[in-house]
């Protein structure tokens, strides 16, 4: 069997994974990313993503990842010189009852106490005049004007461009099938490609999002967290700029933008079935009509186009819906950034650079909070039935 050397290696080059390796190999640090199929491709969460830019209505958790994130959302192409497709056009949650009005202002102030002080509390007149056309029962908004939207999949193909460009090698259709052990620390995987190769490393990053559980399953350890597949919605092309924030309402499971072709698409937590093997998805049709009649209702225009096409990508929904970024206790060289739970895409830049920063054993604050340290504090019979609910019982209804 044939062997091969690295400092670090990558598991996953998802748009995690590769702003981790773009981040170490910028340090001059030797990289190999091992990736199961092409970079950002179906049905990855890479490359299905809604493409949101927010930091409006983020966990306490991740607010200081958020904000760094966002601060560099602007330069970002610059930096990895490429395309992201990304536009500041802000984010703009909406109420529609009075009742909502008040968890709005109740969620401003949530938002300035995280640090996101330009976050402003909207009435109906001023929400109109950034969104004209909105439903008659919008009586406020909360518009973070920092936020905005990218392309997911130019995205991550970019942070793995620009890896490469500093030194990165990229592995791909190539699966990891065993972490290698050896006196209680993981030095490497055995993977194949082509035929099974060992490869060793000092370090060890695992970034591979819903095949993650199926990689710890088989060394005998069950990541609280499990698969989702994350419906995506896009309309025919209506008149381009005319919506430019993305748009959710308190209300609703819907995350709402146009392209800058002109079409809708359409998020928000929709859910497909996920195949047993983690390969492919089903959609489910009353989902489809479901989303498009919500964001029909919010933004009536939406509904002078039609549904263009519909599809799915798989998600690592963690037991708390935040992520696990850091040191996996027991494990001795294994990091693992996972569990993004649909909301990873944002904060990709900060998380590649806090984790490349970790490993060089840089102090983290910014990811204490999201440690993999607190499932110990998990309850147990809720983790269970957590993870026994499966696909079919997380649908939406």
């Amino acid at each position: 069997m044939s062997r091969t050397h690295t400092e670090v290696l990558v598991i996953g080059a998802g748009v995690i994974g590769s702003s981790i390796a773009y981040h170490l190999a910028r340090q001059g640090r030797g990289v190999l990313v091992v990736e199961r199929a092409d970079v950002a491709v179906e049905p990855a969460a890479s490359w299905a993503s809604a493409g949101g830019v927010r930091r409006q209505g983020r966990h306490g958790a991740e607010a200081r990842l958020a904000a760094e994130a966002i601060a560099r959302w602007p330069t970002l192409e610059e930096e990895l010189e490429a395309d992201m497709g990304y536009r500041q056009g802000g984010n703009l949650l909406l109420a529609e009852s009075e009742a909502e009005a008040e968890q709005l202002a109740a969620h401003v102030q949530r938002q300035h106490a995280l640090g996101f002080s330009d976050v402003r509390l909207l009435d109906r007149r001023e929400t109109l005049a950034l969104v004209p056309g909105l439903n008659e029962r919008v009586v406020a908004g909360s518009f973070s004007p920092a936020d905005g939207q990218a392309d997911p999949a130019l995205t991550t193909r970019a942070f793995a461009r620009a890896a490469q460009r500093h030194g990165a090698s990229y592995w791909t259709k190539t699966i990891c099938t065993t972490l290698l052990m050896e006196d209680q620390r993981v030095v490497g995987a055995r993977v194949e490609r082509g035929e099974p190769q060992e490869v060793q490393a000092e370090q060890i990053v695992l970034a591979a999002g819903a095949w993650s559980s199926e990689l710890m399953a088989a060394m005998g350890v069950q990541l609280p967290i499990r698969t989702r597949a994350l419906q995506m919605v896009l309309s025919t092309p209506a008149t381009p700029g005319s919506l430019r924030p993305v748009l959710s309402a308190l209300g609703r499971s819907l995350s709402l933008k146009q392209l800058d072709d002109g079409a809708f698409l359409l998020g928000g937590g929709w859910l497909g079935l996920p195949a047993a093997d983690q390969r492919s998805y089903t959609l489910l049709p009353q989902h489809i009509e479901g989303n498009w009649r919500t964001a029909c209702e919010l933004l009536p225009s939406v509904g002078q186009q039609t549904i263009a096409r519909a599809w799915c990508g798989l998600e690592a929904q963690s037991f708390d819906n935040i992520p696990f970024i850091g040191p996996l206790a027991g494990w001795e060289g294994l990091t693992i950034a996972l569990g993004f739970s649909g909301h990873g895409f944002a904060i990709s830049p900060a998380v590649g650079r806090a984790v490349a920063a970790q490993l060089a054993g840089q102090p983290t604050p910014e990811l204490d909070d999201l440690s993999p340290a607190r499932v110990a504090s998990f309850d147990p019979d809720r983790l269970a039935a957590f993870l026994a609910e499966g696909p079919k019982a997380a649908v939406l209804e």
